[in-house]
């Protein structure tokens, strides 16, 4: 088998800094829309869509930044 193209550290930096990046991004832009869509009138039904749909994203977020940080021991 040949060698590697590049070493494990670089691997595994460059998984964590594209994942984290992604979900780093996802996160804020779904918390913006979040924000935002709190002056919404509240009896429409698209904005309860909304407000969860959002409210997924953060979570799927968090759990990316939250999984990268936790893969280098951060927390």
């Amino acid at each position: 088998m040949s060698d590697p193209l590049v070493s494990d550290v670089v691997f595994k930096w460059a998984g964590t800094i594209i994942t984290g990046s992604v979900a780093g991004t996802w996160l804020i832009y779904d918390a913006y829309k979040l924000l935002r869509l709190a002056k919404a009138d509240g009896t429409d039904p698209t904005v309860h869509d909304k407000r969860f749909g959002y409210s997924i994203g953060v979570l799927i977020g968090f759990i990316g930044v939250w999984g990268c940080l936790r893969f280098h021991g951060v927390v």
